[in-house]
């Protein structure tokens, strides 16, 4: 197991298979980069990235599915507060691989989960992703705004899907003109 003040890393590597885990964090976003090497070309292990924080002040949730050709998956997920204010946004640079959010409500967490490999004949030498998780309290457009921004560094186009966020009803559903 690998862990960084943030996230545990479950991994049944082989021999060969060499894994990092950097975190940085500025103004109250962590980034969370994963590197996995290789020797020699596989297909790599699975891994799951696994932790949990506690539910403060977090009443409304949406989950942003993102596409990729034929594969539609959730990675973004966006954790408010009553005022539709963000309380806790987690983003991966991978939209591939699905991230699970489960709110455990008895426990006062919420239980992340981000499985990379499951069922992959991808083979490689080499995998890289980051995780953007926005622990800062601002509003839904300028998160937006700044998820679309990331996306856009990483040469990822879903930043269109952020730009045209237009409001959050009083049930907590994202707008979106598209």
């Amino acid at each position: 197991m690998i862990a960084t003040p943030y996230i545990n890393l479950e991994i049944n590597k082989g021999p060969g298979v060499h894994v990092v885990l950097d975190e940085t964090k500025k103004d109250g976003v962590y980034f969370i980069k994963l590197t996995v090497k290789s020797i020699k070309k596989r297909i790599l292990p699975k891994m799951a990235l696994k932790w949990s924080v506690p539910l403060l002040d977090i009443q409304l949730y949406k989950s942003i599915q993102t596409s990729q050709g034929d594969v539609s998956t959730s990675s973004v997920h966006c954790f408010m507060n009553k005022n539709g204010s963000n309380r806790y946004t987690i983003a991966c640079s991978d939209i591939l691989h699905p991230i699970r959010c489960a709110p455990n409500w008895k426990e006062m967490c919420l239980d992340v989960e981000m499985t990379l490999f499951n069922e992959s004949t991808w083979s490689l030498h080499s995998y890289e992703t980051e995780l953007r998780v926005d622990t800062r309290m601002i509003e839904t457009e300028e998160l937006f705004q700044d998820l679309a921004k990331w996306y856009e560094s990483k040469e990822i186009n879903v930043a269109a899907t952020f730009e045209h966020a237009t409001a959050i009803d009083e049930k907590g559903n994202v707008s979106l003109d598209i």
